[in-house]
């Protein structure tokens, strides 16, 4: 029913007023209804005559009346965004206009399209992957140069050659092995263990690079959380603040005045990081601050980088060694805050890693920018220059249980397990691999995927 169905909705926000109002109406009806509420400039033109992606001026008219003047563009099936008959009115901004123009397509026919509904159809007429209409999601609510880049490497179809070709040479697996199983009784060997390990291994490496990409993929689509931890007084407010250029974390020298998670972004050479703002962490008899500091230590697991602070006027080495080595973080950068009050550190005596460490003021602004420049490096950028990059938790969870499958594979070749038992694990491996571009997908499925797509897309 869904493409029987003519449906409308506005392209541009609602909110407020605007110099242009654009409405998008798509479905077997969508031209004849437009030209019942659609007077052209030109009264010889008949727009259902007219040709694809053309524009038309005239008038939006209701029973004689004119309501405002308007551009009427015409995409023609299977060439428009849906792969349906498209119209799109621009309008201007005016609320009355705008509510009026829906009213009036809603009275000649069309119904308001769910949120997703134009990329879903665009989806189910086969003008793009499911992967594909997940990225116009994400390019939508992008709000870093690399979430966009992201979002538009998927949108071209980032992923697709590469699922293409992973189907095709399980297909052809799945082949192999049923040839060996209709000439088993002959012993006729169609191809060695040797060269069916070889494209296991090749399928393997193919999969493990997509997983591993979605580590710092989705990192930089969510933006990459950087937790700042130390003891109470130590500066991680100043600094916090120091970093986003504004007061947003309360500053004291009362120890353990950060009770809660204080998180804003800040938005580094197109990259966009989560700082979150977290208590200090000590021993305490005060009950709300035991709950905020095990909220630390719960943010601290889930960081892609922690920043450990420690007060430079009270340097001691040894526990800030055995910090460290309690917080068990990939990533750390060691930063003495308040050097305008410390003695100098001699870093010839000290063991800390010197290529992760930093001495800054906080308070005055003194070495800020370098820890600015050191977070921005800290991202690999050549991940967005490359093809196998993923953003999203259920491609992650799509190519975990793809993997899956090709170890069981193996396991069932080293074990000698019969041809057909091995390829039930290659039908659950491209069964895997056909939920991410949608070749399998179930309504339920679909609809929490589109369901999260504003209105008019």
């Amino acid at each position: 029913m869904i493409n029987k169905e003519t449906i409308a909705a506005p392209a541009t926000s609602s909110s407020g007023l605007g110099a242009i109002f654009l409405v998008r109406i798509s479905g077997k009806e969508s031209i004849d209804i437009v030209e019942n509420i659609f007077r052209p400039v030109n009264s010889r033109k008949i727009l259902r005559n007219q040709k694809s992606h053309s524009v038309h001026l005239g008038y939006l008219s209701n029973n004689g009346k004119d309501l405002d003047q308007v551009l009427v563009s015409l995409f023609r099936s299977p060439h428009s965004y849906t792969g349906e008959d498209m119209v799109e009115i621009s309008c201007h901004g005016s609320s009355y206009i705008r509510d009026k123009l829906l009213q009036l397509l809603l009275e000649k026919g069309a119904r308001m399209a769910r949120p997703g509904e134009f990329t879903m159809r665009a989806f189910i007429n086969g003008k793009m992957d499911l992967s594909q209409a997940e990225a116009v999601a994400d390019l939508i609510y992008a709000e870093s140069e690399s979430s966009h880049s992201i979002a538009m490497m998927q949108m071209r179809g980032g992923i697709f050659p590469i699922i293409k070709e992973l189907r095709k040479e399980l297909i052809q697996f799945a082949s192999i092995l049923e040839l060996e199983l209709d000439f088993s009784s002959e012993n006729v060997e169609f191809y060695s263990k040797e060269d069916l390990y070889k494209l296991l291994d090749k399928l393997e490496n193919k999969l493990k690079g997509l997983i591993d990409s979605f580590s710092l993929g989705n990192a930089l689509k969510q933006g990459v959380s950087v937790v700042l931890v130390g003891a109470p007084n130590s500066g991680k407010s100043t600094l916090f603040n120091a970093l986003l250029k504004e007061n947003r974390s309360i500053v004291s020298k009362i120890p353990g005045t950060t009770r809660d998670v204080i998180e804003e972004s800040l938005i580094l050479d197109g990259i966009r990081f989560r700082f979150i703002d977290t208590a200090g962490i000590r021993q305490t008899e005060d009950d709300i601050e035991k709950i905020s500091i095990q909220k630390t230590i719960e943010i601290i697991r889930k960081a892609q980088l922690i920043i450990y602070l420690f007060d430079a006027t009270s340097f001691e080495e040894e526990r800030i060694l055995n910090d460290i080595s309690k917080i068990r973080a990939s990533r750390i950068f060691i930063v003495a805050n308040k050097i305008d009050l410390a003695n100098k550190i001699d870093l010839k005596m000290i063991k800390i890693d010197l290529s992760s460490f930093f001495q800054i003021s906080a308070k005055l602004g003194i070495g800020i920018n370098g820890l600015k420049n050191a977070l921005s490096n800290f991202v690999d950028r050549k991940i967005l220059d490359q093809k196998m990059v993923i953003s999203q938790w259920r491609h992650y969870e799509a190519f975990i249980g793809t993997l899956d499958s090709i170890y069981e594979i193996r396991k069932g070749i080293e074990r000698g397990l019969s041809e057909d038992l091995i390829a039930m694990d290659i039908r659950q491996a491209l069964h895997f691999l056909g939920e991410v571009t949608g070749d399998v997908s179930t309504d339920n499925l679909l609809e929490n995927i589109f369901s999260k797509f504003c209105i008019g897309k």
